[in-house]
């Protein structure tokens, strides 16, 4: 499956190709983002596509597919809960907790979700459903994204003389940003903890 989509994107690769795949993976659909920013990056090495620009396709492109799910999820409301997949995903008691972080954190659980692939779409649907405004969650979401999406349409790049070690490097580049994103919050979460403190 990766190696035929890497295929796909390699023999048709264009700007728009890459914003329409990565947007459908942002709303669920089989296309791993990850897959398609490294995609960008071997494009951008063969000639194919500007460095520059396809960093900024891809960026638009991913934020688009969020910010499409966010509204969908919306729109659906606790009805999605009901869904076999997010059933699997959201049991009620994990819920529970990621509601209480939402109630506590905000839009930080969001930048710390756009780095864990298996759990970002129930989480954005749930920041949704919870009346998380658009404005916030675009926010941590760029921010977020700002990271990941130059770094691995970059590693793209770099090894883009081997398909083989390209989608390898996938789960090492999101190894990486979930440790970077997980300290990050964990520091969000000290510094909140001594303000609080503070003002008791």
């Amino acid at each position: 499956m990766e190696h035929g989509l890497l295929g796909l994107l390699l023999t048709h690769g264009s700007y728009a190709l890459l914003f329409v795949a990565l947007m459908a993976g942002g709303v669920g659909l089989p296309l791993p983002e990850d897959l398609v920013l490294l995609t960008g990056g071997t494009l951008a090495h063969l000639g194919v596509v500007k460095l520059p620009v396809v960093i900024g396709v891809c960026f638009a492109g991913v934020l688009s597919g969020d910010l499409l799910l966010f509204h969908t999820a919306r729109k659906l409301g606790p009805r999605i809960y009901e869904k076999r997949w997010m059933k699997a995903l959201l049991t009620p008691g994990r819920r529970t907790r990621i509601s209480g972080l939402y109630a506590r954190f905000g839009g930080r659980v969001i930048f710390l979700g756009r780095y864990l692939s298996v759990l970002r779409v129930p989480l954005f649907a749930m920041a949704a459903i919870q009346g998380m405004k658009t404005r916030t969650f675009l926010l941590w979401d760029a921010l977020a994204l700002s990271l990941s999406a130059p770094l691995l349409v970059s590693l793209g790049y770099l090894f883009s003389h081997s398909v083989s070690r390209v989608t390898a490097g996938v789960g090492h580049a999101e190894h990486v940003l979930a440790i970077v994103a997980v300290g990050l919050f964990a520091g969000f979460i000290l510094v909140h903890a001594l303000r609080a403190r503070r003002a008791g």
